[in-house]
């Protein structure tokens, strides 16, 4: 590995983000891993977890702070909403409208020096999770997308 510490991230859906360790690139359950889906090795990035929903021209943000590497593992994992940038909501847009895509969550990494990360962005996200914590109205934006 090149890097100090790194991500082992499995593709299919609700697989759990984990530190990479040598284990988990032994050839049989690497091959295993592999034969359900793609797998995502990344940099690990210090920092804060944001996630930014994009739905059409509509771009909502939240800080997920949590104490694990995946959130979604954090029964006490807190959704705050906080407002990007200009220029970092009309690069949302921009990474949306390069995919192709009408709807989805773009995930940062908030980095110590202050730099946002681009992570992902997700075609598929969930956010039933996220609505009711955050106010954001997802499913009526979603539902206005559909129907224009």
């Amino acid at each position: 590995m090149s890097h100090q510490k790194a991500i082992f991230k499995p593709v299919y859906g609700g697989a759990h983000t984990q530190i990479l360790t040598e284990s988990l690139l032994e050839p049989k359950r690497l091959d295993l891993a592999l034969s359900i889906s793609p797998v995502t090795l990344q940099e690990y990035i210090p920092g804060t977890n944001i996630r930014s929903y994009v739905i059409g021209n509509s771009v909502y943000t939240a800080e997920i702070r949590s104490t694990s590497l995946d959130f979604r593992e954090d029964s006490n994992a807190e959704l705050i909403p906080v407002e990007l940038s200009l220029e970092l909501q009309q690069k949302c847009r921009e990474i949306a409208s390069s995919l192709y895509l009408e709807w989805t969550a773009i995930d940062w990494r908030l980095a110590p020096t202050g730099e946002y990360v681009f992570l992902e962005a997700n075609p598929s996200p969930m956010f039933i999770y996220f609505e009711p914590q955050t106010g954001f109205p997802i499913t009526q934006q979603l539902v206005q997308l559909l129907m224009s």
